[in-house]
């Protein structure tokens, strides 16, 4: 019975994502879409940056706010919403839920998710930090009236390389093994070159791409955001790809 009931808790979220993950790059691929997420804001000096980017690109995105910055930001977090982009929860406080326990996890859930929508922003969406998902908080967003999504491209803006989520073995021993996560180097991660295959992917299949404007440990990231972002959105258009925020990949 335990076994079953750690197997549902962690397992159920991981089937979920992985066919989620199946239906959206089919459906991007079909229509060629791509959605652009932004996690870890409102934080200032990074999202305005984002934000002026987006309308200088003429593209709409979806913001995944934690809801303790949203507290402290408020206006910057209207403005997100004013520009004309979507808003998704984040958490309170950005807890893994992987990595505290179950009630904690799900309240950090539901208070982030309720933070939000007690600033009146119009939020219909859930994304679990580091993707980290227990059935305690897919339950949680579901009360909340809130859908949950992933992603299926990760820009690698936070330092650890770009790449395609595809729930290998590696992927999933590397997040639950203790130890801490390599970065990479960061004069080879601002190199163009270290996108390449996340672009030829997207390129390929469109797709869910996760990228940050949160707090950065270092000013390379900043760039490498924005970088990243102009690079996706100018070989998608030239592909004939369209940018889309999550209510409209449908």
């Amino acid at each position: 019975m335990v076994v079953l009931t750690i197997g549902l808790w962690f397992g159920l979220p991981l089937a979920m994502r992985s066919a989620q993950n199946r239906r959206i790059k089919e459906l991007c691929k079909r229509k060629k879409l791509i959605a652009l997420t932004f996690d870890d804001g409102p934080w200032f000096n990074q999202t305005e940056i984002v934000l002026d980017m987006l309308d200088e690109l003429g593209v709409k995105a979806t913001f995944f706010m934690i809801g303790s910055l949203a507290q402290k930001n408020e206006s910057l977090a209207r403005r997100v919403a004013e520009k004309g982009h979507q808003i998704g929860g984040h958490t309170q406080n950005h807890l893994d839920a992987w990595r505290v326990g179950p009630i904690r996890g799900v309240r950090d859930c539901r208070t982030g998710m309720q933070t939000l929508k007690d600033r009146e922003l119009p939020v219909s969406w859930f994304r679990p930090p580091k993707g980290n998902a227990t059935l305690g908080t897919v339950l949680s967003c579901w009360r909340q009236g809130c859908r949950m999504i992933w992603w299926t491209h990760d820009s690698g803006d936070t330092g650890y390389g770009a790449g395609i989520s595809n729930l290998r073995v590696s992927q999933l021993l590397g997040k639950v093994l203790p130890g801490k996560k390599k970065m990479m180097p960061k004069e080879e991660l601002i190199l163009p070159e270290s996108r390449k295959n996340l672009l030829l992917s997207l390129e390929e299949t469109g797709g869910v791409v996760l990228l940050h404007d949160g707090n950065r440990t270092h000013e390379e990231y900043k760039t490498l955001t924005l970088d990243c972002t102009r690079d996706i959105v100018r070989r998608a258009k030239e592909k004939g790809f369209r940018f889309v925020t999550l209510d409209e990949l449908n």
